[in-house]
């Protein structure tokens, strides 16, 4: 072999090795990233945690918003959910999945707490799910979803707690490498509690999906700085006084950049393991300023005095 074909075989060789090095890095670091989607369904939730592997799609609010959801999936190219998951059995949060089911969409399995209802929603849900695989929640299930994420259950235990529906709400925490997400449902202070108490769960997470809505009746201060996030969402439709300024001022006053769908719209993170980022910069909510509560406060309480005055006579 003379010098001159030796000499290509080796620069061949070294190219080739160099661009199977960048093909490879490349795939791997694809399969990393995981991009969870709050879904803007109004007052309601739905998210979509999609990765290189499975998807999983929780809730999909109100029976109308299901349109919504399958046109958000459609333009996301995704005709399989691998995991889907029902928090609890309220309309605003069981009510889409029942055009999901409906749909074309592949659904391989479907998580439930195991609460009943008397609603429409839930009976139309049910009579569709048994089709599929269908398991009841309890608190240290894990589900692998990539080499580097994975899903795990930490409300409710079985036999459930409690009678209120809201604080049977599933919660999982998403793991990905060294980035986490805590999506809490309709969870309430009861149920953050029962967490807390809890030794072996570490609710330590880089971002809080609030519960309930932003409702003052979830994220309890005790829970707030055992999570001790960077970032919170708010899915919210701003119905009921949802997020009440209770919740928010909480969070801002923790140091906590807080978005909200019902200002931003939907709200996609993004993790490659490492760090968590929101790729469409939605807006933080503003802190209500310390010198305006003392005039609403007093406003408000003269609207009160008023319309009791009017009431006497």
């Amino acid at each position: 072999m003379n010098s001159k074909v030796a000499a290509f075989l080796a620069v061949l060789l070294i190219v080739s090795s160099t661009s199977v090095w960048f093909i490879f890095t490349a795939i791997s670091q694809d399969s990393t990233n995981v991009t969870v989607h709050f879904i803007d369904v109004g007052q309601g939730d739905s998210i979509l945690i999609d990765t290189s592997n499975k998807d999983v799609l929780i809730d999909a609010g109100r029976p109308s918003k299901s349109s919504i959801v399958l046109n958000y999936l459609d333009s996301l190219s995704i005709t399989h959910i691998h995991l889907m998951i029902v928090t609890h059995v309220h309309e605003d949060h069981i009510g889409g999945l029942v055009g999901v089911l409906e749909s074309t969409i592949i659904v391989d399995e479907i998580l439930i707490n195991g609460q009943s209802s008397t609603i429409g929603a839930y009976t139309d849900f049910m009579n569709l799910a048994q089709s599929h695989t269908v398991t009841v929640a309890q608190r240290g299930q894990n589900f692998i979803l990539t080499e580097t994420a994975n899903l795990t259950v930490f409300n409710p235990i079985q036999p459930l707690e409690f009678t209120d529906k809201n604080a049977n709400s599933i919660v999982v925490k998403l793991q990905v490498s060294d980035t986490s997400f805590l999506l809490t449902g309709d969870a309430t202070a009861d149920a953050e509690q029962s967490m807390l108490d809890d030794l072996m769960l570490d609710l330590q997470s880089d971002i809080l999906k609030v519960g309930h809505h932003g409702s003052a009746t979830s994220t309890t201060q005790s829970f707030l700085d055992n999570v001790s996030p960077d970032s919170a969402i708010i899915c919210s439709g701003g119905e009921y006084g949802h997020p009440h300024e209770e919740t928010i001022q909480k969070l801002l006053s923790k140091g906590v950049t807080t978005y909200g769908t019902y200002l931003s719209g939907t709200i996609i993170a993004s993790t490659d393991g490492t760090t968590v980022t929101f790729p469409d910069n939605p807006e933080p909510i503003p802190e209500l300023q310390t010198s305006l509560i003392l005039p609403i406060f007093v406003i408000m309480t003269l609207l009160a005095v008023i319309v009791y005055q009017k009431k006497l006579r």
